[in-house]
C-alpha cells in the first residue's frame, strides 16, 4: 500500500538560515521518479494506513514525511540521527516557516497559526540533533515537523527521552546511530480521512472559521528509536535494538520521566493505524517489537 502515496522529492540542499530550504520539487509516484527509499531517513520504510488521500510523502534533505492536508499537520515524520548531526551551531532563533514543498493550492500553516493557542510548537524532529551548521538546525523549523504539543509534554518527558537519544547516540562507549519515527495519535473526530468541515468536533488551532485552515491537536504522541552501533548498516544489524514511547498531549505530566510512557511498536500501530518498521525483518524484529528497551 506504501506505494500509493503521494511523493514530493526536495530537490536541492538546505539554504541558510533566513532563506527557503528547498525550492522546486516533484510531485509523482514513486514509479515516476527516484526511489524514496533511497533517502536515509527512510530507511526503516514508508508507514502506511491503506488511506492515501490524506498522506503524502515529503522528502526533504533532513527529514523525510508522510504530510496530512486534511489536517495541516505530520501524520508521521522519519529521520535518521548520528553523532556528526550534533554539533556547536546556536539554536535558530527566528520564526518557524511554512513547508514550500507543499502544493500551492493548500493551506501552508505558519507560525502565526498557533499563537494563543496555549501549545508549543513540538519539534518531531528535534532541532538540537540537527546542530553541525545553521542551515541544517534551521531546516528542523518547517512547519510540517511540528505538531501541537502541551508545554508540558513538550518541555517534560518528550524532552527528556530526547536526552536519553542524544545520550545513547553520543555514549562514549556504545556510540549509536538512531533511526526514528514520530508523530501524533489523532482522536477519533480527526481521523476520517476527509476533508474537515464546520462542527466535525477535531480540536484544532488557528485563525479563522475554516477547519481547512487550522491544525488538528493529537491526543498523543509517539516516537519509535532503532537504534545499531555507529556505522552499522540498518538493514545488517543483528539484533536492532527499538525503543518506544506512546505520551499523552496533556497537562500536569511535566515532572514525569520518558520511561513512564514506554509502549511497543504494536500499540503504536494498533492506535494510529499505520503499519511501521516495514523494512526490518519480522522474525528477528518480533521480540522487540513487542517489548521495549532500556
Amino acid at each position: 500500500m506504501r506505494h500509493a502515496l503521494l511523493l514530493v522529492l526536495s530537490a536541492c540542499s538546505v539554504a541558510p538560515s533566513g532563506a527557503d530550504p528547498d525550492v522546486g520539487g516533484v510531485d509523482a509516484s514513486p514509479s515516476d521518479t527516484a526511489a524514496p527509499e533511497a533517502s536515509v531517513h527512510l530507511q526503516l520504510g514508508i508507514a502506511s494506513d491503506g488511506t492515501p488521500e490524506d498522506d503524502r510523502l515529503v522528502v526533504h534533505e533532513e527529514l523525510a514525511e508522510s504530510y496530512n492536508h486534511y489536517l495541516n499537520a505530520p501524520n508521521w515524520v522519519s529521520y535518521r540521527t548520528t553523532g556528526p548531526d550534533f554539533g556547536g551551531v546556536d539554536r535558530f532563533a527566528g520564526e518557524f516557516y511554512p513547508d514550500p514543498m507543499l502544493p500551492a493550492e493548500w493551506f501552508h500553516p505558519a507560525h502565526a497559526d498557533l499563537y494563543g493557542s496555549g501549545f508549543d510548537r513540538g519539534h518531531m524532529l528535534r532541532s538540537e540533533e540537527r546542530t553541525e551548521t545553521s542551515a541544517r538546525n534551521y531546516a528542523t523549523f518547517v512547519m510540517s515537523n511540528v505538531l501541537p504539543q502541551e508545554a508540558d509534554l513538550n518541555r517534560g518527558p518528550w524532552f527528556d527521552f530526547e536526552l536519553y537519544v542524544q545520550r545513547r547516540v553520543q555514549s562514549g562507549t556504545k556510540p549509536m546511530d538512531a533511526y526514528q519515527i514520530a508523530g501524533p495519535v489523532w482522536p477519533a473526530a480527526c481521523a476520517h480521512h476527509v476533508p474537515r468541515a464546520p462542527g466535525d468536533g477535531c480540536r484544532d488551532v488557528g485563525h479563522g472559521t475554516d477547519p481547512m485552515q487550522h491544525i488538528a491537536v493529537p491526543e498523543a504522541t509517539f516516537k519509535i528509536v532503532v537504534l545499531v552501533p555507529r556505522g552499522t548498516a540498518l538493514l545488517s544489524a543483528p539484533a536492532p535494538e527499538i525503543v518506544c514511547v506512546l505520551m499523552p498531549n496533556v497537562a500536569g505530566i511535566l515532572d514525569e520521566r520518558w520511561w513512564t510512557y514506554r509502549s511497543s511498536v504494536s500499540i503504536i500501530e494498533e492506535r494510529t493505524g499505520y503499519d511501521f518498521l516495514t523494512t526490518l525483518d519480522p522474525v528477528a524484529s518480533r521480540a522487540s517489537w513487542h517489548t521495549t528497551s532500556d
